[in-house]
């Protein structure tokens, strides 16, 4: 089994100084990867995207490719992430992770459509793709061929199920009121805030004690216990790759209302109770007075048991295997 040396490419490392939770699933797929084997180098391309920075930026990328000799790069996003990786000097790997092949964000059109652009171009030069769903294999305009659908991962000790009334001890709630979890992330507009609030002044037209609970920032060591003590979390943004939090709440068993987005379809397929809902207030509404109403945890962990972070790792480590064999056999 051939056991690569392997540049991870990324933006986030600087990004922690200012908030310490930032690419925690980055982290996580690379602890995953050396756990299966793989030596792992990372570079960090740092938040600026000036022309500037940028140039130096890829000037000191190739300068680590060459002092560290690894056997290939791996790009964590697509973007400039994704095109200077495919120009690193070494064969590379590119994961697609949402906003760099598909819209729904805030960035202006100029900036998004040119990340686009740069995540195709970079797309036409790399060995292997990973997207996290098949909605971002679909927006690939070219070269879907070479491209996997493999999902982040899930820290499924960490994500389990557990007593609600513990959990609601522990963050101070009350225990008779029924619980809406949003995550509003980093960007609260693209979350779709503004829908789920006007969603909540419906649902308490019938359920007068339901409250919404907006999270942001949340250590990630504490988010299981969010999942445990909510009744159901509520999805509604307007784009997303592959959403983790849908991901994490099914671990713990916690229903989810969410918009078909990413692979929430896929996800939520057989998982009772939940539901998949236009971005709709009151089909939103609708959904969560259900759940609400019958307050039971869902059979969501069965859906994600084979997103574990080795078994996630383990399918990734067969990409950069992929990868080597034909170059290996290129060379005979």
């Amino acid at each position: 089994m051939l056991l690569p040396h392997v540049l991870m490419i990324c933006k986030h490392l600087e990004a922690k100084r200012d908030s310490p939770y930032a690419g925690i699933f980055i982290d996580r797929q690379i602890a995953s990867l050396k756990q299966v084997g793989v030596r792992v180098s990372t570079f960090d391309m740092g938040m600026s995207l000036s022309p500037i920075h940028v140039f130096y930026k890829w000037l000191e990328l190739r300068r680590q490719v060459r002092q560290l000799s690894p056997d290939l790069v791996h790009g964590q996003y697509g973007t400039i992430v994704g095109f200077l990786t495919a120009f690193a000097g070494r064969p590379a790997v590119i994961s697609f992770c949402g906003g760099d092949l598909q819209g729904g964000h805030t960035a202006s059109l100029l900036r998004t459509y040119s990340g686009h652009v740069l995540s195709n171009l970079a797309a036409l030069r790399a060995r292997k793709l990973i997207c996290k769903s098949p909605r971002l294999k679909e927006a690939l305009w070219w070269r879907r061929d070479q491209a996997m659908v493999i999902p982040n991962g899930i820290d499924l000790e960490l994500f389990s199920p557990g007593s609600q009334q513990d959990a609601r001890q522990q963050l101070g709630w009350n225990q008779k009121h029924q619980i809406v979890l949003f995550n509003a992330g980093s960007d609260p507009k693209v979350k779709g805030l503004d829908i789920a609030q006007e969603s909540m002044k419906v649902v308490r037209t019938r359920l007068p004690q339901a409250q919404l609970c907006v999270i942001s920032d949340v250590q990630p060591d504490v988010m299981p216990i969010y999942f445990r003590a909510a009744d159901v979390l509520l999805n509604a943004s307007r784009s997303e790759g592959s959403p983790n939090a849908v991901k994490e709440a099914l671990a713990c068993n916690l229903p989810v209302v969410s918009t078909p987005v990413g692979d929430v379809e896929e996800r939520l397929a057989g998982v009772q109770p939940s539901a998949v809902v236009p971005r709709d207030a009151e089909a939103m509404a609708e959904a969560l007075v259900r759940i609400l109403v019958e307050r039971k945890r869902s059979n969501g962990r069965e859906r994600v048991i084979n997103l574990s972070l080795d078994q996630v790792a383990r399918q990734i480590l067969a990409v950069y295997q992929s990868v080597l064999t034909a170059r290996y056999s290129a060379r005979m």
